[in-house]
């Protein structure tokens, strides 16, 4: 990736990730999924995630590496550096657009080499450029994301950036998907009861993005909401309730929600 453009390779597997995650039951495989991509079309070295917002001292970290989950491979000091999500986090709490930046766009190329916490970041890591990938949430002003980190080499291109725009909305949807899904699977009656959740689910044949539309559904979403939750157009939404309704024998959101109770789907 060295010109202005994205790399189409590397987008048509964009797409195919996105797909793959539709058809994905375990919510836990879906993150693997991504930054094995992310890493590879970005030639990036570490791919950190923290799921709740970025703050210091406290959250938990999760790392990947293009060999795969690597969270064991942190210590203490490299927590506490990248818990402070230098400097991209004081960049989008301050208003600015949530949209892909490098470190060294961000902090300033001066900055970037010769402050404090930049110093800390390649002591610990080792990273001479980061790739921020800010994720949008519905909690206002909270900043969510993962960081991609280059380590001993070049820093990253305007190609890359270009991928990154084109990725974020995917990897957000990614996670929104992720996240109702796990909810989902989270019942009252712990690991047992989840198990016969998920076995009635596949005995209708419910595809996970079906699951998805259907637990927001009973929350008394509209399709636009749940369109917005979920990353996809309320017309996408109208097509998986469609099949909701046949599958569950039903014509309208309350009969479906109600037999999907009777059934021990929700």
């Amino acid at each position: 990736m060295d010109g202005a453009d994205a790399d189409p390779v590397a987008l048509a597997r964009l797409l195919e990730l996105a797909v793959a995650a539709l058809h994905e039951t375990r919510p836990e495989q879906l993150w693997s999924l991504a930054f094995t991509e992310l890493l590879d079309a970005l030639d990036a070295d570490l791919a950190v995630r923290k799921a709740e917002e970025w703050s210091p001292g406290e959250g938990t970290v999760r790392l990947w590496t293009p060999e795969g989950p690597a969270h064991h491979l942190l210590g203490p000091e490299q927590l506490d550096v990248i818990r402070t999500g230098y400097p991209f986090v004081d960049h989008y709490v301050a208003g600015h657009p949530l949209e892909p930046l490098t470190a060294r766009a961000t902090a300033g190329a001066h900055a970037w080499r010769h402050a404090a916490p930049a110093g800390q970041l390649r002591d610990a890591l080792g990273s001479t450029d980061i790739l921020g990938l800010p994720l949008p949430r519905p909690e206002k002003g909270a900043i969510h994301g993962c960081l991609l980190h280059r380590t001993g080499r070049r820093p990253f291109t305007p190609a890359h950036l270009a991928y990154a725009r084109r990725a974020q909305p995917v990897i957000a949807a990614v996670e929104a998907h992720a996240a109702h899904l796990r909810a989902w699977r989270t019942t009252p009656g712990g690991p047992e009861a989840a198990t016969v959740r998920e076995e009635r689910a596949a005995a209708l044949g419910l595809t996970p993005r079906e699951i998805t539309v259907l637990a927001l559904l009973a929350e008394a979403r509209t399709a636009s909401a749940i369109a917005q939750r979920l990353g996809i157009s309320p017309r996408t939404v109208h097509r998986h309730l469609a099949h909701l309704y046949r599958k569950f024998g039903t014509r309208d959101r309350l009969a479906t929600v109600l037999r999907a109770r009777e059934t021990g789907v929700l």
